[in-house]
C-alpha cells in the first residue's frame, strides 16, 4: 500500500491519500480535489456533495472532505498566474469540473498507485501538467481586471521578496486603496493574505534545518504559534507534519 505523499512547490501544493478524520476547516488556497479509487464526500458550508468528479473550492470557503478512497488534493495560490486560471474557470464558490488537464492529474496519480510511475515521476508529471496552464493570454479564463492580470504577472517575476503594497499599486497604475479592492475582487484573498503565501514559502526550505521559533523570526512572524497557525490557514497541514515528510518537499 502507499503510503500518503505531499509535495509543495512555488505556486502550489499536493496531497495524495486518504481522508478519514478531516474537520471542518477553511484555507486561502483554491482547492482542487480529485478522487482517483473512488467517490469524495463533501459538507462545503451546509451543502452535502458525494461524487466522482473533481470538485474545485474556492479560497475561504468552510469544507469537510471524507473519503475511504486516496485522493488527490491540490492547493492552488490564487495570487499566482497559476491559481489565476483555476480561479477564472468557475464562478461559483465550489463547482464540480472535469476537463482534460484533471483527466491527466487522474491519470498520474493512478499510475501511482498501480506501481507505473515513481514518486519523482509522478511530481514530474503533475508539475508538467499544472504549469502548462500558466498562461497569460487574454482569453474568456483572464477575464477579470487586466491591471491586477499585470500585478499577477509581476508578482510571479518578484517571487523571492515580498512586494510592498505601495509599490506593487503604483506599478499598476492605482492608488493603494483602489488596487487592494481589485486584488481582491479578481484573486478571492486579500493583497496581505498574498504577501503571507510569500513568506511562508520562503520558510519551506529552511524546514528540518532550523526550530520553528528560528523560522518564524527570519520570515517575519512574531513567534512559532503564530507562523504555524498560518502555515495551516494556508496549505491544510502544520508545519511538523510537512517535516516529516520533508523528502517530499522541492520549492
Amino acid at each position: 500500500m502507499k503510503s500518503n505523499l505531499i509535495h509543495i512547490d512555488q505556486n502550489y501544493q499536493f496531497f495524495l491519500g486518504k481522508f478519514n478524520n478531516n474537520k471542518k476547516h477553511k484555507h486561502y488556497a483554491i482547492q482542487l480535489s480529485i478522487p482517483l479509487r473512488g467517490g469524495i464526500h463533501f459538507l462545503i458550508n451546509d451543502t452535502e456533495i458525494s461524487t466522482e468528479q473533481a470538485v474545485l473550492i474556492k479560497p475561504n470557503i468552510e469544507h469537510k472532505i471524507e473519503s475511504e478512497y486516496e485522493h488527490l488534493l491540490i492547493l492552488l495560490n490564487p495570487a499566482s498566474t497559476v491559481g489565476h486560471f483555476w480561479n477564472r474557470l468557475v464562478e461559483a464558490p465550489f463547482s464540480t469540473i472535469e476537463s482534460e488537464s484533471i483527466q491527466l492529474i487522474r491519470k498520474v496519480g493512478l499510475d501511482y498507485l498501480s506501481n507505473r510511475c515513481t514518486a519523482k515521476e509522478l511530481i514530474q508529471n503533475i508539475n508538467e501538467i499544472i504549469y502548462s496552464l500558466d498562461c497569460h493570454c487574454e482569453s474568456f479564463v483572464h477575464s477579470g481586471d487586466i491591471r491586477i492580470d499585470k500585478a499577477i504577472l509581476y508578482l510571479k517575476q518578484q517571487y523571492e521578496r515580498v512586494i510592498p503594497l505601495e509599490e506593487v499599486a503604483a506599478y499598476c497604475n492605482l492608488s493603494s486603496s483602489r488596487f487592494l479592492h481589485l486584488f481582491k475582487e479578481n484573486t478571492g484573498i486579500s493583497y496581505r493574505r498574498a504577501q503571507l503565501w510569500s513568506k511562508l514559502m520562503a520558510a519551506l526550505p529552511l524546514m528540518s534545518k532550523q526550530s520553528l521559533t528560528e523560522i518564524a523570526h527570519e520570515v517575519g512572524f512574531a513567534d512559532s504559534a503564530h507562523f504555524s497557525r498560518m502555515f495551516k490557514e494556508n496549505f491544510g497541514f502544520s508545519p511538523s507534519a510537512i517535516v516529516k515528510l520533508s523528502q517530499f518537499i522541492q520549492v
